[in-house]
């Protein structure tokens, strides 16, 4: 079985070597470094060009190799009809993508206005001339102010998820506390969607195989505040959290099982609810 290992943002010698022994066990890197991108899709599986975004989004975190991490929300009306969340709502609403001025697919990096434009945070791909490519660059090209690591364990018996996460500051951050957040996402899901042409690593016969797709916050919408986020500050938090044996939309009551080796846990941290100054993945020990 495996244990934790060093996860992105992690330097073995830096710091003391982890407890190879502790599934839990965290290092994080206390040198200072360039930001992770977190890619965060707006989605649909009613969405004809949406499989175009899954397969550029795939592209960059596969490019970036661990340096990018990538959620799908699959976000209500008339462009989905699965696979929803509250959560997904509550952030398609905030960030104006559906009914705004974007639509779908759309996607947002760390959470960055580029442009200055009040509402500029999602970019939309809907030909094959543009790509979410350059957003992520630019973001992979920023100083981070935070390193940040996490490791996972999962009980197969009991289904209780367990999350070690450390966040150490190499320079200061914005405002007196900073955003913590946790996200589960599940990989392999098959079921319909439009367009899968445009994206055919991803069809499965008939079907499509969903990769990445949000189930929930074990930190609520916005993330947990944590304090002091200045030079030289760690934040040691640890989280438990029940996985469900499926997720359930409340509104149209879509429901998709919980499969444990599918699921993900990415986290990371923002200055509020916007501009993610760094993210990771944790590695997942089952047992």
């Amino acid at each position: 079985m495996a244990t934790a290992l060093c996860l992105t943002g992690c330097t073995k010698n830096e710091e003391e070597e982890e407890d190879e022994s502790d599934p839990l066990a965290v290092e994080v890197s206390q040198t200072a470094g360039m930001k992770n991108v977190l890619l965060e899709e707006f989605t649909g599986n009613r969405c004809t060009w949406c499989p175009l975004g899954h397969k550029y989004a795939g592209e960059v975190r596969d490019e970036m190799s661990g340096k990018c991490f990538v959620i799908n929300y699959h976000i209500a009306g008339s462009l989905a009809n699965a696979y929803c969340t509250d959560y997904g709502r509550t952030l398609n609403s905030n960030f104006n993508v559906e009914n705004g001025s974007y639509g779908t697919p759309a996607a947002m990096f760390n959470r960055t206005n580029f442009t200055g434009s009040s509402d500029k945070i999602t970019f939309g791909v809907n030909d094959s001339s543009n790509t979410y490519a350059p957003w992520a660059q630019q973001i992979a090209s920023q100083q981070a102010c935070a390193n940040v690591a996490a490791a996972a364990t999962i009980n197969k018996s009991t289904r209780e998820l367990i999350v070690h996460v450390k966040v150490y500051y190499t320079s200061d951050g914005v405002g007196t506390s900073n955003k913590l957040n946790i996200a589960i996402v599940q990989n392999n899901v098959i079921g319909a969607q439009t367009g899968s042409s445009r994206n055919p690593a991803q069809v499965e016969g008939s079907q499509y195989r969903h990769m990445e797709m949000f189930r929930d916050f074990v930190t609520g919408q916005w993330g947990e505040a944590i304090s002091p986020v200045t030079s030289g500050s760690m934040i040691d938090k640890t989280y438990t959290y029940s996985i469900p044996e499926a997720y359930t939309d409340p509104v149209n009551s879509n429901s998709e099982p919980a499969v444990l080796e599918d699921l993900e846990v990415i986290v990371f941290v923002a200055e509020g609810n916007t501009n993610v100054v760094n993210a990771c993945k944790a590695k997942i020990t089952l047992q």
